[in-house]
């Protein structure tokens, strides 16, 4: 504490402001595009195989549903709309390993 003609005067503590961490991510890949690039890839090569494997999987449990319908209500019916909701899952992750991100120049 300081005296200053009789007056209390507390010291300040210094203050240390943070980045915001998504403003930290963007000036990083604006710095370096190839960190994208590699994000780019990595996402493709994960999630496109894998929906392929996932649609292969609903077409298979459509035909099989299709195959095996006798009458309304039955099994067949069921694994139909499995087969359905594996198809459109199955896309969904097609598209995501397709779809590309932000360019850092759009940053």
């Amino acid at each position: 504490m300081l005296y200053s003609e009789g007056e209390l005067i507390e010291e300040q503590p210094e203050v240390h402001v943070q980045a915001d961490p998504e403003e930290l991510v963007k000036r990083e890949m604006v710095a370096h595009p190839e960190i994208l690039k590699a994000a780019t890839e990595q996402k493709m090569r994960r999630f496109a195989p894998s929906g392929l494997v996932v649609l292969l999987v609903g077409v298979v449990l459509i035909g099989t549903g299709l195959f095996i319908h006798s009458g309304e209500y039955t099994i067949g019916g069921f694994i139909v709309g499995v087969g359905v909701i594996v198809v459109i899952i199955g896309m969904c992750r097609i598209l995501i390993g397709l779809i590309k991100p932000i360019v850092p120049s759009q940053l």
